[in-house]
C-alpha cells in the first residue's frame, strides 16, 4: 500500500471534512454549505463510500481529501501529503540531508519571528516608551482589538535591544541576522534594524510571521521600512493582512487590494475583511498568483495620484497576463464559429478621492467605501482615464497620442463584443470614424495563430504498455505543452471549460497539471527532473512508465499526437462525468426516501444537465471533426 492509499485509509474524510464545515446528515451522505464559494442552498456533499466530495452548485469541483485540503489551505500536492500525513501518524522517507537541513534553517528564522513579533507586541502594549505609538494608533482610529488581531508591536529607539532580547533567549547572531531583524555593520558587527518604529508583523497565508514593516513616529526616513530579502520574506510574493482575509476573499468572491498597512487594520476593524495590502503600488505576479488560489475577482484601491503612475500600469498589465484565461467559442455569420482567449477574470479599479486614503475614508464612513467599491472601474476603463489623463484630447497630436497608447490595450482584449465596445469608446473619444480606426488598431494588433491545415491520421495503440486516460493524456501534455491548446480547443466545440487540475482524480497528476500550466504561462520548457521523485512512496512508477511511454511516442507524427489528446480530454471528461451521474443516483435515492420534493426537482435538473453533456460528448467522440481530423473508431486509443 502506498502513503497515499495509506493515508486515505486511515483518515475519514467525513470526520475531517466535518472539521471545517458543519456536515448534516442526508441519507447515507452528507451535505452543507459550500465552503469554497457563497450559497445558502446547501450544494456540498461529502460520499463516505467513496471518500470524496463535490460541489453541485457554483463551484462544479470535487475531489478526494488531498484536492480538499490544497484547495482549503491553498496548499501544494507536496505540501498536502506532508500535512495529512501528519494528521494521520505516518511517517514520510526522510529527506536528503540538505533539504532537512534547510527546512531545520526555515523552522528556526520562524521561530525567531515569532518571539520578535512577540516582544515588540508587549513592548506597544507595556513599555513606557510604547506610549507615544499607543498614542499614534488611537490618533488614527486603531482599537486594541485590531492591536491584538494583528499583533502590531513597537521597537525601542535602542540599537541593540531586540539583539539582547533574542540572544538571552538562546538565538545566536548569525541567525538573527538571517531573519532580517538584525542588519550588519561595515566593522563586522551589527545593529537592530528596526528603531523606534510602530511594527506591522507580516505572515503568510497559514499565519507564520515572515517579516516586518516598521512606521517611523516622527519625521525620520524612510517613513517605512521593511524585512530585506530573507528565506522566508520576499516583499513581492507576500500581502499584508492574507491570513486573516483569505475566507472572507474566497467567500466573498472578491479580493481588495489596498496600499498600506493603516488601510488594512481600519478595512477589518470595519469588517471589511477581503482586503490585503501590496506593500506597493504596482502588482507583482507572486502576489497575483497568491490572490488567484483564492479567487478570479480583483479590485485595486488607488490614489487619484496613481493613475498614470508607469509602476502602477505594470502591475496592472501583470494582473491580466497572470489571471486565468479560457477559450470560448464565438458565433459569426452563417453560423460559423470561431474560438477566442478571453481573460478568465475580473480586475477593476477603486479611484479614491484626491487626497484620501482607504483608512480615512472608511473610518469616516463605510457607506462611502462600499460606494466605491460599488462604482470600481473595469480594467480597460481605467486605461482609458489613466493613459489619457495627460493628453489634449482636441489636438490633433493628442488625438494621435491617445490612439497609439490604448491601440495595443484594445488589440489584446480577447471578447470581440467588448473590443467593439472599446473600439466605440476610443472614436468617441478621439472624434474619429470607426473604421479609420479599425485600420489603426489592426495594423497593430497581435497575430492570432490559426490552426494548420492538417491530414487525417490513425492513431495506433502501444503494445505493452497500458496506462489509465488521464495518466496518458498527462504524459502527452508533459511530452508538448502545446497540446493544451489543442485539448481545449476540442473542449470549447463541445461547449465545456478548459483542461483544469480538477479533471484529474490522482493528486499526484493535478500537481504535475499546475506545474505544466505554470511553465507554459512564463514560456519555460518542463523538466521532469524537477519532481520529487525521491519520494518513491508518492511517484510510485510514474517516472519510468514516463520514460517508457516517450520510447512509444519517438517515431509517431504530430497528428497522431494532437488526436490523442484531443480524445483523451473527452474521455476524461465522460469518465468524470460518469462518477457524477452515479453521485446524483445516490442523492436522488436519499430525496425519494426522505420525501424531499424541492431536493428531487433540483437533482432532477442536474441529471438533465449531465444527460445534456454526456451526448455532447458521445457525439463528439464519435464523430466530430477536430483541427481537420475525423476520428476513427477502428483507431484504438489504448
Amino acid at each position: 500500500m502506498g502513503i497515499i492509499d495509506e493515508i486515505k485509509e486511515r483518515l475519514d474524510i467525513v470526520e475531517f471534512i466535518g472539521q471545517y464545515v458543519p456536515l448534516k446528515k442526508a441519507g447515507r451522505n452528507y451535505q452543507a454549505l459550500c465552503p469554497f464559494h457563497t450559497e445558502r442552498t446547501p450544494s456540498f456533499i461529502v460520499f463516505p463510500d467513496r471518500q470524496n466530495w463535490h460541489c453541485f452548485g457554483a463551484c462544479g469541483t470535487g475531489g478526494d481529501i488531498f484536492s480538499f485540503v490544497m484547495r482549503r489551505e491553498n496548499m501544494d500536492f507536496s505540501e498536502a501529503v506532508r500535512y495529512l500525513a501528519q494528521r494521520a501518524g505516518i511517517a514520510l522517507l526522510p529527506r536528503s540531508e540538505e533539504e532537512a537541513a534547510a527546512s531545520r534553517a526555515k523552522k528556526l528564522l520562524l521561530e525567531i519571528n515569532e518571539e520578535a513579533a512577540a516582544y515588540f507586541h508587549r513592548l506597544l502594549l507595556e513599555s513606557a516608551d510604547g506610549e507615544r505609538a499607543r498614542r499614534y494608533l488611537a490618533r488614527r482610529g486603531i482599537e486594541k482589538e485590531t492591536i491584538a488581531r494583528f499583533q502590531l508591536g513597537y521597537a525601542l529607539d535602542d540599537w541593540h535591544a531586540l539583539e539582547r532580547h533574542l540572544t538571552s533567549k538562546g538565538y545566536h547572531v548569525p541567525d538573527i541576522v538571517a531573519a532580517g531583524l538584525l542588519a550588519e555593520q561595515e566593522d563586522g558587527g551589527q545593529h537592530d534594524r528596526f528603531r523606534g518604529r510602530l511594527m506591522f508583523s507580516i505572515r503568510n497565508m497559514q499565519g507564520h510571521v515572515v517579516g516586518f514593516g516598521g512606521r517611523v513616529l516622527d519625521e525620520g526616513l524612510p517613513k517605512y521600512l521593511n524585512s530585506p530579502q530573507t528565506p522566508l520574506f520576499d516583499k513581492s510574493s507576500v500581502l499584508y493582512g492574507i491570513d486573516l482575509a483569505r475566507e472572507a476573499i474566497r467567500s466573498e468572491g472578491l479580493a481588495i487590494i489596498v496600499e498600506g498597512y493603516m488601510d488594512v487594520l481600519m478595512a477589518h476593524q470595519h469588517g471589511l475583511k477581503n482586503v490585503v495590502a501590496s506593500l506597493g503600488t504596482a502588482l507583482t505576479e507572486g502576489q497575483l498568483k497568491t490572490l488567484k488560489r483564492l479567487t478570479k475577482k480583483l479590485a485595486l484601491a488607488l490614489d487619484s495620484d496613481a493613475a498614470g503612475d508607469r509602476g502602477t500600469l505594470r502591475g496592472l498589465e501583470t494582473a491580466r497576463q497572470v489571471m486565468d484565461r479560457q477559450v470560448v467559442p464565438v458565433p459569426t455569420w452563417k453560423g460559423y464559429i470561431t474560438y477566442e482567449t478571453q481573460l478568465d477574470a475580473e480586475i477593476k479599479i477603486i479611484t479614491l478621492p484626491p487626497g484620501k486614503d482607504p483608512d480615512e475614508i472608511i473610518r469616516d464612513s463605510p457607506e462611502a467605501w462600499a460606494g466605491l467599491v460599488k462604482e470600481a472601474l473595469p480594467v480597460v476603463e481605467y486605461y482609458f482615464r489613466a493613459l489619457t489623463a495627460d493628453l489634449d484630447l482636441q489636438s490633433p497630436k493628442g488625438k494621435a497620442e491617445a490612439v497609439s497608447r490604448l491601440r495595443p490595450i484594445i488589440a489584446e482584449i480577447g471578447s470581440s463584443a467588448e473590443r467593439a465596445h472599446y473600439m466605440q469608446e476610443l472614436a468617441r473619444l478621439v472624434k474619429m470614424s470607426e473604421r479609420a480606426l479599425e485600420m489603426e488598431i489592426k495594423k497593430q494588433a497581435p497575430a492570432r495563430p490559426t490552426p494548420e491545415a492538417k491530414k487525417s491520421g490513425q492513431f495506433s495503440g502501444f503494445p505493452g504498455l497500458s496506462l489509465s486516460v488521464e495518466r496518458y493524456l498527462l504524459f502527452l501534455l508533459m511530452h508538448d505543452p502545446a497540446l493544451f491548446k489543442t485539448v481545449n480547443e476540442v473542449l470549447a466545440r463541445v461547449q465545456l471549460k478548459p483542461l483544469e487540475s480538477e479533471d484529474f482524480g490522482q493528486p499526484e497528476h493535478r500537481q504535475i497539471l499546475a506545474m505544466l500550466l505554470d511553465k507554459k504561462e512564463h514560456g519555460e520548457p518542463f523538466q521532469i527532473e524537477e519532481l520529487d521523485l525521491s519520494a518513491e512512496p508518492l511517484w510510485g512508477n510514474l517516472y519510468q512508465e514516463w520514460r517508457e511511454f516517450l520510447g512509444h511516442i519517438a517515431s509517431l507524427p504530430e497528428t497522431d499526437l494532437a488526436l490523442a489528446a484531443g480524445r483523451c480530454a473527452l474521455q476524461l471528461r465522460k469518465l468524470r462525468l460518469e462518477q457524477r451521474l452515479v453521485e446524483l443516483q445516490y442523492l436522488n435515492e436519499d430525496a425519494q426516501r426522505d420525501n424531499d420534493s424541492e431536493a428531487m426537482k433540483r437533482w432532477g435538473e442536474l441529471v438533465l444537465q449531465c444527460s445534456h453533456e454526456e451526448g455532447r460528448l458521445d457525439e463528439a467522440l464519435s464523430k466530430v471533426t477536430v483541427l481537420g481530423y475525423k476520428y476513427k473508431e477502428e483507431s484504438p486509443l489504448l
